[in-house]
């Protein structure tokens, strides 16, 4: 099989497409931010990417369609912390203090995530929010790497 070359998104993959053979690239949070790299597909194809400045991929994003044929890209779920505060005013203190930590986290209704830190957990335990671990698929442009190394200049 020679070689597909990615240079754009070309839209969301939609599951009723039963007419068209898909063919899956597992990519991580990491790699969905990259502008150039290389992967092969579930089915053994070589998929060359060149994607320009600001552009990310996400969860079911078309990469290549030929009309018979599509690349889907399948963003691979990362563990994360599940808080879940009780009220408006715990969930502002949760993310208040998250914030200080320089760690990132995401509201998705009355859920916070957060990355899968110790200390995290800890601050959880202490403000009484629920606190549990899963494994997620992540939003487009949302990664949960540790901001843990982070220092200030005195």
């Amino acid at each position: 099989m020679e070689p597909v070359s990615v240079t754009a998104v070309i839209g969301i993959y939609e599951e009723h497409q039963t007419e068209k053979t898909i063919d899956w690239v597992d990519i991580d949070v990491e790699l969905c931010d990259k502008l150039r790299w290389k992967k092969e597909t579930e089915q053994g194809r070589l998929l060359l990417v060149d994607l320009p400045r600001f552009t990310t991929i996400g969860h079911h994003d078309v990469l290549y369609d030929d009309g018979h044929y599509q690349i889907v890209a399948r963003m691979q779920p990362v563990a994360v912390w599940v808080m879940e505060p009780k009220t408006f005013e715990e969930m502002g203190t949760l993310c208040y203090h998250i914030g200080n930590l320089h760690q990132p986290c995401l509201v998705e209704g009355h859920t916070v995530l957060a990355p899968p830190e110790e200390s995290l957990r800890a601050l959880a335990h202490a403000l009484k929010v629920s606190c549990r671990q899963e494994e997620r698929i992540l939003p487009r442009g949302f990664a949960t790497r540790s901001r843990s190394g982070h220092r200030h200049a005195l």
